[in-house]
């Protein structure tokens, strides 16, 4: 899928269907999921500097669970998988 700005489609928790990009740099793609849990709370904190915490948990539609930050993550479009 290309890149898309954000936009805001519904709320983004835990069991909402969302897109994420997954990977980094040239090699990121958008990819849809579910999200498993929102760890806003340990985000704030900081966690440390060689683990930092990501605040959206979210297993994908291949089966792999990925952590994204909120500029990673958009609500999916009603009809979209």
């Amino acid at each position: 899928m290309p890149d898309a700005p954000k936009k805001n489609r519904g709320p983004i928790v835990p069991g909402a269907r969302v897109r994420v990009r997954a990977g980094s740099g040239a090699r990121s793609a958008w990819v849809s999921g579910v999200v498993v849990d929102d760890y806003a709370a340990e985000a704030t904190a900081g966690g440390h500097e060689w683990a930092p915490v990501r605040r959206w948990a979210v297993a994908t539609d291949d089966g792999t669970l990925v952590f994204v930050d909120d500029g990673d993550i958009e609500a999916a479009q009603s009809g979209e998988s």
